[in-house]
């Protein structure tokens, strides 16, 4: 174990807030694992690749009590900092909780050693000049200690998935229930109902039009998938006129995650004359009772075939059949209509995301960035290896 910075005192003496070596203590991950609000992104795998991708090291804290027993984690990486923001994310040189990261924050038992914990982050930051950023779901955290800023979010679309049914197989459940043994699209295992029957019929129209047209979904078995899919991946960050992640980092996921059974890699492939070709592909992380859609590549010419319909339709489907209860579609932001329509439509509710700042910043939801306005046409035009080079570029320092 290795020691903290000096923390401030804190209202309970037998707590002790400490750097924990979370590659090779034990209780990290058995702490992560066991915590009901735990994500993939807490775990010590994203912990690893995120090192990786640009040779950081994660400050992985941990309140402990007299028994040395692992109470509450907030990881947190530092960033240099960008000269100019991007959207509304902040830029400036900071410790965040996570960068490059959708949510993070941090694991508390309770309110005490959450309050433990952040001071001891707070402190940390001042220390070092730089600001302290934490990403939740929790709303609230602000109450906790004084002089921490809260921002809301975006919104992430989030599903419940039915319950599993032990002791019974899908087919008997089915049978059970007396629903049709063969469902089509899902086959055979269970019929699954996405919101209002509007949207249970757009969802059914879209999958349905996916396997017309000839598609079928298979999972990622080798690298060389991966490299196919990342030009898919490229085409669709050009088109948004976002930042892509670099091919490091794939393949860091790849070699890190996959292993463990927390990444699956989906791929839609059109057969046509006896010939399969690549139209689309996903990313999915899972953990705990929860499963991410990550990350997706396609070309807009295809999107015609409705592939993304198709793989997320056998990831529910997948993710009903392990057991697990919820599956997050992510975040959206506010002037992407077109995806906000798209996750909702299969019966997801938006959840509420959360940013924590000290020092505390203003709420900028309303404005807008003029640099990432001026730019997306421009970026739209370059070519796709260009997009990947100045992606991580951009990213060493977010």
């Amino acid at each position: 174990m290795i020691s903290a910075e000096p923390a401030i005192s804190s209202a309970e003496s037998t707590l002790r807030t400490c750097e924990l070596d979370y590659r090779n203590d034990p209780r990290w991950d058995a702490f992560v694992s066991s915590h009901p609000e735990a994500l993939i992104y807490h775990h010590s795998s994203w912990l690893i690749a995120l090192e990786e991708e640009y040779g950081q090291k994660c400050i992985s804290l941990a309140c402990v009590d007299q028994d040395e027993r692992v109470r509450a984690v907030l990881p947190l990486l530092p960033t240099r900092g960008l000269p100019f923001a991007i959207g509304r994310h902040s830029t400036r040189r900071r410790l965040s909780s996570l960068p490059r990261t959708p949510v993070a924050g941090l694991l508390a038992d309770d309110p005490v050693v959450a309050s433990e914990i952040i001071r001891v982050a707070m402190e940390m930051a001042r220390k070092r000049r730089m600001q302290l950023e934490i990403k939740a779901q929790i709303g609230g955290l602000d109450r906790l200690v004084e002089g921490l800023g809260c921002v809301p979010w975006r919104f992430s679309y989030v599903e419940e998935l039915p319950a599993s049914v032990e002791g019974e197989s899908w087919h008997e459940f089915c049978e059970s229930l007396r629903l049709p043994r063969d469902c089509g699209y899902c086959k055979g295992c269970r019929r699954l109902r996405f919101g209002n029957a509007k949207q249970q019929h757009r969802v059914n129209w879209a999958v349905n039009k996916a396997i017309k047209l000839g598609l079928e979904v298979r999972e990622a078995d080798a690298e060389e998938d991966l490299a196919k899919w990342y030009g898919l991946y490229l085409q669709t960050m050009r088109h948004k006129a976002v930042p892509p992640r670099s091919y490091r980092f794939f393949k860091s996921l790849w070699s890190t995650l996959r292993p463990k059974g927390q990444m699956r890699l989906l791929l839609a492939e059109q057969k046509k004359d006896e010939q399969r070709n690549l139209v689309a592909g996903s990313i999915f992380l899972k953990f705990g009772q929860t499963v991410f859609y990550a990350f997706t590549g396609c070309s807009p010419r295809d999107l015609y075939l409705h592939p993304n319909d198709i793989i997320q339709m056998e990831a529910i489907r997948d993710a009903c059949k392990g057991g697990f209860r919820w599956y997050d579609f992510g975040e959206v932001s506010e002037d992407n209509e077109s995806l906000a329509q798209f996750k909702g439509k299969w019966g997801t509710e938006p959840k509420p995301l959360f940013r924590y700042y000290y020092p505390a910043v203003e709420d900028r939801s309303h404005t807008a960035s003029a640099l990432m306005h001026s730019t997306r046409k421009l970026w739209r035009s370059l070519p796709e290896r260009a997009t990947a080079v100045l992606g991580d570029l951009i990213y060493r320092y977010m």
